[in-house]
C-alpha cells in the first residue's frame, strides 16, 4: 500500500514538475507587469466595481447639499451668481444655524452688484470656509475670508480620468501647509465633538480624528505604482457612500410638512445626501432642521459649469449623468472622515508591498496546482472558475473591510498558470499516450518486418516484369507513331496527285464562257470544295509532322522588309476589296535590319492571322505590327554566351471583327474546334491556329490572344531571331514580275497555306523569268495546248525551256502532272 502511495506521489511530482517552469514564466511576467504598472487602469475599474456593489447605507443627514442648477441660474439671469444673491442666500442659511457652511464657488473676483453684502457676511459669519486653488493653475481665496477659513479644492484624477482620491494637505511655496476644503469642514463639525485633528499613531505623517487614522496613499498604495502621492501632500482614497434605494431619513417629525416640502424630500430618492435647490433656500421652502446644527455645502450642479468627474458613485443630484459634481466629491470626502471619526465606518487600506507581490504569487501557484492535478478539461475549468471566483470574493470582502488588495494580476496569474498550463498538461498526456502507443507500434512493425520484405521482393520482381513490358509497349507506340506518320504521308500524296487533277481540270473547264451559269455555279461549287479539301490534307500533314517533331527551324538570314511586303502584297488587294483599311506598321530601324531565322515559318504565321483577320471583318481596319520586343528565351539560351545576340521580333495582328467571346478563348488552340463565329462562315478547318501556335513555339514563343465580342480581336507572339551583318542577306526585292504575279495569284480568303506561298514566290521569281526567255509563239502554243488539256503536248513544251532554266523547268513540269493548269495560265497571264 505504501509502495503504491509512493508511485501516485511520485507520479504527481512528475506531472507537477512539466508545467512548474512555465508557470514560474508566467507568475514573474505578471510580477513584473504588476511592478511597472501595466495592470493599474485595470485596478482602477475593478475598485470602481467593487464600490458600486456595497450594500446600500443610510441616508447622512449631517451632510445638505445646495444645488445651483440650471433653473436657479436661469431665475438669476446671469452666471456667476451675483455677490448680493450669494449673500442672501449665507444670510438664509445662518437664520437656520448650521454648524459649517463650505462655499464650493471660487469667489476670488467681486460680482456685482452686492459685493460689499458678500464682504460683511465673510466676515460675520465665522462657520463659513470658502475654497482656493493652490496647484497650478492656482485661484486666489475670496479676499474677505481669513486663511484659516479657506482651504484648497484641488483635486487629483488617475490616469483615465477618474477621481478615486482627494489631497487632505500639500506644502505650498508661499503659505505653507495648508488644509484641503473637505478637511476644514469635518475638522469644523467635529471639533464641536470635541474631537481634534491630530497626527497618527502608527504612522505619524497620517492624520487623525480620535481613534480614526486616515490611511495615507503613497506611491505603491493598492493597486496604483508610482503615482504622484507622498512628496509633500497628504491623501487618502475615497469610499464613496451608496445611497438608500427607499425615501430618505430626514428628521422632520417636528415641521408641519405640506405638499410643496413633499415634493422635495421625493426628490431625494436614492441619494447620500439631503439636497435643496438655490430657489427653494431662497425662498425658504426648506425646514430648519436640515439646516440646523449640520454641514452645508453650496456647488455649482449643471451640465454648464464644468464642475464635473467620473467616479464610482452616482450623482445625487442627476442620476442618469455619468459624472458626479465636485460639491458631491466634497460630500463625500467629508462624510467618510465624519463617518470613520463617530462611527468607526471603515476607511481604505493597502497592504505593504511584500504582502501584495506574496498575495500574486499565492494564486500563481494555486493556478499551477489547478492545472497540474485537473484529470479532465472539464474538471479544470470547473476548477478555474472556483479559484477565480475565490480571488474576485476575497478582494471584494477585503474591500468592504476596508482593505485594497490587487485583484487583477491574481486573475490573470490564476488564469495563465491555470488555463494555460492545463493545455501543456493535457499536450504532455497525449505525448505520452502516443509514446507509448508508438511504442507498442514498433513491436508490431518489428514483427512484421520479415513479412514486408518478402512482400517487397515480390513487388520488386512484378516491378521489373512490368518495365519489360512497358519497354516493349514504348517501342510498339513508337513504331505505330512510325506507321501513322507513313501512312498520312503517303495517304496525302495519294489523295493530292488525284485532287490536284480534280481542280485542274475543274478551274480549266470553268473558262469556257459557253457553259449555262448552272453549270458555271456547280463548277464553282466542285473547285470550291476541292481547294478545302486539299487545304485540310496540307494542314493535318503539316500538324502530324509538329507533333511528331519533324518540323525543324530552317534558319537563313533574311530582311524583315522583304518579308512584310510580301505579306503586305498578299492581302491588300483583297483587305482593301472588302473597303477595310489595312496598315503596316514597321520600325524604321527594323525594317533595314536583317536577321537569321525561319523566315518561312513567321511568313505562314503572319498569313493565317491576317487571313483569320480578313475573314471575320467587314469594316473598320486591320493593322499589321512589328517592333522589337522582349523575349523570354529558354533556359538554355539564357545561360548561353549567345544570350546577348538574340533579340525579339513582335508580331501584332490587330482586327475590329466581329471578336471572340471570353469563354471561347481556350478552343482556339485545339485541333479541329472553332469557335461560333467560325462556324457561322462555313469555312475553316480548325487547324490553322494549332499548326501556328506550335511553329511559334517552335520559334521559342507564345501566342497571345485578346478579344471582346464586338469589337475585334488581337493575335499576338514574339519569335527568337539573331541579328547578322546585312551583307549575309541576299537581296530579296521584289521585281516587277514578281509583283505583278503575286498581285494576280487568287488566293482563296479561306485557305491560305506555306505550299501556296512557296509556289508564288517561285512564280513570281523564276517562272516568270524562265518563260520571258521563250519566244511568243512558244508561248501561245503553251497556252492552246493548256486549254485543250494536252498534258503529254504541255510537258514536251515545258522540255524545251534553256537549261540554266532547269529549276523553273522542273517545278512547271510537276505542276502539269499535278493538273494544276490553272497556276501555270496565272504565269503567263500576268506577263
Amino acid at each position: 500500500m505504501i509502495r503504491s502511495l509512493w508511485h501516485h506521489v511520485h507520479y504527481k511530482i512528475l506531472g507537477l514538475q512539466v508545467g512548474l517552469l512555465p508557470g514560474l514564466l508566467f507568475l514573474g511576467l505578471v510580477v513584473g507587469g504588476r511592478y511597472t504598472g501595466a495592470f493599474q487602469p485595470l485596478e482602477g475599474q475593478a475598485l470602481d466595481a467593487f464600490l458600486r456593489l456595497q450594500s446600500p447605507e443610510a441616508l447622512d443627514q449631517r451632510i445638505l447639499l445646495v444645488s445651483i442648477d440650471e433653473e436657479s441660474i436661469q431665475s438669476v439671469g446671469t452666471y456667476p451668481i451675483p455677490d448680493q444673491q450669494l449673500a442672501a442666500l449665507l444670510r438664509q442659511l445662518q437664520r437656520h444655524q448650521p454648524r459649517v457652511i463650505g462655499l464650493d464657488l471660487f469667489r476670488d473676483l467681486p460680482v456685482d452688484p452686492g459685493h460689499q453684502a458678500l464682504s460683511v457676511a465673510f466676515k460675520d459669519m465665522e462657520n463659513l470656509i470658502g475654497i482656493e486653488k493652490v496647484l497650478p493653475p492656482m485661484v486666489a481665496p475670496p479676499r474677505a475670508l481669513p486663511p484659516d477659513r479657506v482651504g484648497f479644492a484641488d483635486a487629483p484624477l488617475d490616469t483615465d480620468g477618474n477621481q478615486r482620491r482627494v489631497i487632505l494637505g500639500t506644502q505650498t511655496a508661499d503659505n505653507g501647509f495648508r488644509f484641503s476644503f473637505a478637511l476644514l469642514l469635518a475638522q469644523a463639525y467635529l471639533a464641536q465633538e470635541n474631537i481634534p485633528l491630530e497626527n497618527g499613531r502608527r504612522d505619524a505623517s497620517t492624520m487623525r480624528f480620535g481613534e480614526a487614522e486616515l490611511p495615507r496613499i503613497y506611491s505603491n498604495f493598492g493597486g496604483y505604482t508610482g503615482i504622484s502621492a507622498g512628496k509633500g501632500d497628504v491623501q487618502v482614497l475615497l469610499k464613496f457612500r451608496q445611497g438608500p434605494k427607499g425615501l430618505p431619513q430626514a428628521n422632520t417629525q417636528n415641521v408641519d410638512r405640506n405638499t410643496e416640502q413633499n415634493s422635495i424630500e421625493q426628490k431625494l430618492t436614492g441619494s447620500a445626501f439631503q439636497v435643496v435647490t438655490f430657489q427653494e433656500v431662497l425662498a425658504g421652502e426648506i425646514p430648519p432642521e436640515w439646516v440646523k446644527d449640520r454641514i452645508v455645502l453650496i456647488g455649482a450642479t449643471t451640465p454648464s459649469v464644468p464642475d464635473y468627474v467620473s467616479a464610482a458613485t452616482s450623482s445625487a443630484i442627476d442620476p442618469e449623468a455619468n459624472w458626479v459634481y465636485g460639491v458631491e466629491i466634497q460630500a463625500h470626502a467629508v462624510s467618510q472622515i465624519i463617518s470613520a471619526a463617530l462611527e468607526g465606518r471603515p476607511l481604505i487600506h493597502s497592504w505593504p508591498d511584500l504582502g501584495e507581490y506574496l498575495w500574486i504569487m499565492g494564486w500563481g501557484l494555486v493556478g499551477i496546482g489547478v492545472a497540474a492535478y485537473g484529470r479532465s478539461p472539464l474538471r479544470t475549468l470547473l476548477w478555474v472558475l472556483v479559484s477565480i471566483t475565490g480571488a474576485v470574493g476575497v478582494s471584494y470582502v477585503a474591500l468592504v473591510l476596508g482593505w485594497w488588495i490587487p485583484l487583477v494580476p491574481a486573475v490573470t496569474v490564476l488564469l495563465l498558470n491555470s488555463a494555460g498550463l492545463a493545455v501543456l498538461y493535457q499536450y504532455d498526456r497525449m505525448i505520452q499516450t502516443k509514446i507509448k502507443a508508438q511504442q507498442q507500434a514498433v513491436t508490431v512493425l518489428e514483427q512484421s518486418k520479415a513479412e514486408l520484405e518478402m512482400k517487397v521482393i515480390e513487388r520488386t520482381t512484378e516491378l521489373q516484369q512490368f518495365n519489360v513490358e512497358l519497354g516493349q509497349a514504348k517501342q510498339a507506340a513508337e513504331v505505330a507513331s512510325q506507321a501513322k506518320s507513313q501512312f498520312l504521308a503517303h495517304m496525302s500524296h495519294e489523295l493530292k496527285t488525284p485532287l490536284n487533277a480534280i481542280l485542274g481540270f475543274a478551274q480549266l473547264v470553268s473558262q469556257d464562257r459557253a457553259l449555262l451559269p448552272e453549270t458555271q455555279e456547280r463548277i464553282g461549287l466542285i473547285n470550291h470544295s476541292g481547294e478545302h479539301l486539299l487545304a485540310l490534307i496540307n494542314e493535318i500533314l503539316q500538324l502530324t509532322k509538329l507533333e511528331a517533331g519533324r518540323q525543324i527551324l530552317q534558319e537563313a538570314p533574311f530582311q524583315l522588309a522583304d518579308l512584310v511586303t510580301t505579306v503586305e502584297a498578299l492581302f491588300r488587294r483583297r483587305i482593301e476589296k472588302k473597303g477595310i483599311t489595312f496598315t503596316v506598321e514597321i520600325s524604321p530601324v527594323l525594317a533595314e535590319g536583317c536577321f537569321m531565322g525561319d523566315a518561312q515559318k513567321l511568313r505562314q504565321v503572319l498569313i493565317n492571322f491576317l487571313s483569320n483577320a480578313l475573314k471575320f471583318t467587314d469594316h473598320g481596319q486591320i493593322i499589321l505590327r512589328v517592333a522589337e520586343g522582349s523575349y523570354l528565351a529558354d533556359s538554355h539560351l539564357a545561360d548561353s554566351h549567345l544570350a546577348s545576340s538574340y533579340s525579339g521580333l513582335h508580331f501584332v495582328v490587330q482586327d475590329t471583327g466581329v471578336g471572340i467571346a471570353k469563354a471561347e478563348l481556350p478552343k482556339l488552340f485545339i485541333p479541329f474546334m472553332q469557335t461560333e463565329s467560325g462556324k457561322k462562315t462555313n469555312t475553316g478547318t480548325g487547324l490553322g491556329l494549332p499548326i501556328s501556335q506550335q511553329l511559334v513555339q517552335l520559334m521559342g514563343g507564345e501566342i497571345q490572344v485578346s478579344s471582346q465580342l464586338g469589337e475585334g480581336s488581337c493575335f499576338s507572339f514574339t519569335a527568337q531571331v539573331q541579328k547578322t551583318a546585312a551583307a549575309d542577306c541576299l537581296d530579296t526585292e521584289v521585281d516587277q514580275a514578281t509583283r505583278a504575279a503575286i498581285d494576280s495569284a487568287d488566293i482563296q480568303e479561306t485557305n491560305i497555306q506555306e505550299t501556296d506561298i512557296q509556289e508564288t514566290d517561285i512564280q513570281g521569281a523564276v517562272l516568270a523569268e524562265a518563260l520571258t526567255t521563250m519566244p511568243a509563239d512558244w508561248l501561245s502554243e503553251l497556252c492552246r495546248e493548256i486549254e485543250r488539256l494536252n498534258g503529254k503536248q504541255v510537258i514536251t513544251l515545258l522540255g524545251q525551256l534553256p537549261a540554266e532554266h532547269a529549276e523553273a523547268a522542273q517545278h512547271l513540269t510537276k505542276l502539269a502532272k499535278d493538273y494544276e493548269y490553272d497556276k501555270i495560265s496565272e504565269v503567263i497571264d500576268a506577263l
